[in-house]
């Protein structure tokens, strides 16, 4: 999960010795930058130090409990175009080009120059960082709006690779997004999001919006609610709303899910629409039972299987969106995530559900479930990381590691969850009465 050592040499050698030679321009090394400070978080570090005008920053890291600047075996990060680095900096995949490794101890030093001169001496955070899977402890934060939210995607915001936002939506048609900024949104901070609302054409207030979800390959957000309305957006500001005439139905949809150029909704009464272009809506041609009495709350997609779940255990799988197979395990199921995560090269993929009752069925491959139980616990959302997480009332977070067996509380939530994601290595979930919870 590291760089290669004969690019790590390379890069690290052609660093050290363009510091060495920025000298004899007429300018000088700066001293030694105070308070810094490094945090762990999900194959990441969130790095700060109090920055000087007119300097300009360079890190150093490496595996292990000690670096120095200008060290050969170090990787050295010198911001764009060589012009060094900005605090607050995060170390994570988009700037490493991999993932850090959880369970790895790091060492990091920043040293700094002024008008090109050479290095000066450098500082270090208190000691050595290792980065450790985000899911058990959370904070809360100070809840945006008085809405009902109900769920939260990620995803481009004006259709350009660079510009991402958050997005979550709610009762009575709330939307709030956050600024689009560039680097792919990099989640430079270690504190809550901050949200505002959309600029254009909004869901109309009559809308109840369950679920929302971003496809990567038709490159909009879309958001599935009551009445059987689909609303969708490009630019995370102006959203159209489609009704019952182009989803074929007035029931409630309660979530959505995309496989990236497929969207699969889901809702009471057995619902199931399935989309290639957003705006036309299809019913699957074969399920396996009547489901007319089930009302579905949760559908997910990842490595060519969509997993959906409701009331009274039942899970619909499908490879086709076309044709479902419905099995009964237990449970009030409320919500379905999954996800794939790779470890020395083998690649797994997680399957999980949770249900109002304190249910938790987990699969690696769709079909076959274990199951284990919260009792007292009323699960609402998931998600699937580093960790698989189940969120609900109350601020109950309960977690377990990818391999294991044994689920184990969280703590610091609050408040009422309902949607969750997890995007940039951090859990995100927003609930009712506008709550918002964070786990880096």
């Amino acid at each position: 999960m590291f760089l290669p050592k004969r690019r790590l040499l390379v890069a690290a050698t052609l660093s050290a010795a363009l510091l060495a030679a920025c000298g004899g321009g007429g300018g000088s090394s700066a001293p030694a930058p105070l308070n810094v400070t490094a945090a762990a978080g999900d194959e990441q570090i969130f790095v700060a130090w109090d920055e000087v005008p007119g300097i300009e920053y360079w890190l150093w890291f490496k595996e292990g409990s000690s670096v120095t600047a200008g060290d050969k075996n170090a990787i050295a990060k010198v911001g764009a175009n060589g012009n060094g680095v900005d605090s607050p900096y995060l170390l994570n995949l988009v700037r490493t080009s991999t993932p850090l490794t959880n369970g790895t101890q790091y060492a990091l030093i920043i040293n700094g120059r002024k008008d090109g001169g050479e290095g000066g001496p450098g500082a270090s955070p208190a000691s050595p960082v290792t980065p450790r899977p985000a899911g058990a402890s959370w904070n809360a934060a100070t809840p945006f709006g008085s809405a009902t939210l109900n769920g939260i995607a990620y995803g481009r915001s004006i259709g350009s690779t660079a510009r991402n936002s958050y997005v979550a939506v709610g009762d009575g048609g709330t939307v709030y997004n956050t600024a689009d900024t560039d680097e792919a949104r990099i989640y430079r901070s270690i504190s809550a999001l901050t949200w505002t609302t959309p600029t254009g054409t909004k869901p109309a207030a009559s809308i109840d919006l369950k679920a929302v979800v971003y496809d990567t390959s038709l490159g909009q957000y879309y958001a599935v609610g009551s009445n059987g309305s689909v609303a969708h957006s490009a630019d995370i500001n102006t959203w159209t709303t489609l009704g019952s005439a182009a989803t074929g139905t007035t029931e409630t949809f309660n979530a959505i899910a995309s496989s990236g150029g497929t969207l699969v909704a889901v809702g009471n009464k057995g619902t199931l629409r399935y989309s290639t272009n957003g705006t036309t809506w299809t019913t699957p041609a074969s399920i396996s039972e009547d489901i007319s009495a089930i009302n579905l709350k949760g559908v997910t997609y990842t490595n060519g299987v969509w997993v959906a779940v409701g009331s009274n255990g039942k899970v619909l799988t499908s490879t086709s969106v076309g044709t479902w197979t419905v099995s009964t395990h237990s449970g009030d199921l409320t919500a379905a995530a999954s996800g794939s995560y790779t470890t020395n090269g083998t690649t797994t993929h997680y399957y999980l559900a949770v249900g109002a009752d304190g249910t938790l069925l987990t699969s690696t491959d769709g079909s076959t479930w274990a199951t284990a139980t919260q009792p007292g616990v009323a699960f609402r959302t998931a998600a699937v990381g580093s960790r698989l997480i189940a969120m609900g009332d109350n601020g109950a977070v309960w977690y377990r590691e990818l391999a294991g067996t044994t689920w184990a509380a969280g703590t610091g939530a609050s408040g009422n969850m309902l949607g969750m994601i997890r995007a940039q290595n951090i859990y995100t979930a927003v609930g009712a009465a506008g709550a918002s919870n964070h786990s880096y």
